[in-house]
């Protein structure tokens, strides 16, 4: 079993491969105790300083996974391995090594159009994930409590979340309450890049480490968020995580 390491405050569980993080999550599916894995970066732990609420539900997460190079970073400086896990891969792992089981999924997020996109390609590449609900980041959240009642009757096995960081954890745990048996992860962006309406950076710029530069060059306005990323990496270097 891994060992969870402290980056910041915030335990961090360290994987040897992207694989090995899917292995563990579909273990959790199939057990029947559901659970909650958040994406750990290098936002989310400088956040926690500062956000009692988005740290507490943050330690409610049954798996917590090193998505920021940051994290990697600063896990080694405490003598743990650990890849980098990124959120827009980990998913579609999962999805990969369920072929042939039968998993019904839900698909929460995005606008309309690149929710239809991303459920008409999971249809195409897994034909045998069936996707039980399917409810887009604007008129599909309006009734909340529709939502929760559609999912509690449908009971998917998995719960992918696309709306952001902390929306989607903090709508992720209220959900639990009516479906705890599902597993549930926040996934950010990541249907706009699996429907193609956003690009990933380049796989040399991934394997650097560099992808939130990419981010940052594509969307300027992601420039308040980056603030918090250079103070992560201030408290890298003077060692206080």
């Amino acid at each position: 079993m891994n060992t969870d390491r402290a980056v910041g405050g915030v335990p961090v569980s360290p994987f040897d491969s992207l694989a090995a993080c899917a292995q563990r999550i579909l273990a959790d599916v199939h057990s029947g105790k559901g659970g909650f894995a958040i994406a750990i970066n290098a936002e989310k732990v400088v956040t926690c300083n500062s956000d009692r609420n988005v740290q507490e539900t943050i330690e409610r997460a049954t798996l917590r996974y090193p998505d920021g190079a940051g994290v990697v970073v600063a896990m080694r400086l405490k003598g743990v391995r650990s890849t980098r896990v990124a959120g827009a891969d980990l998913w579609l792992e999962v999805l990969r090594q369920a072929r042939g089981q039968n998993l019904s999924i839900a698909l929460l997020g995005a606008k309309p159009e690149v929710l239809d996109a991303t459920r008409r390609r999971i249809e195409a590449d897994f034909p045998e994930i069936t996707v039980s609900i399917a409810r887009n980041g604007y008129d599909g959240m309006r009734d909340l409590d529709a939502l929760a009642q559609e999912l509690a009757a449908r009971k998917p096995d998995l719960v992918f979340v696309a709306l952001g960081s902390p929306k989607q954890e903090l709508l992720i745990e209220r959900l639990r309450l009516v479906h705890p048996a599902g597993f549930y992860m926040g996934l950010g962006g990541s249907f706009d890049i699996y429907a193609g309406v956003k690009k990933r950076a380049p796989l040399w710029m991934q394997r650097r480490g560099l992808e939130w530069l990419f981010r940052f060059l594509s969307e300027p306005s992601r420039a308040p968020r980056e603030t918090k990323r250079l103070k992560f990496l201030a408290l890298l270097v003077l060692g206080r995580l």
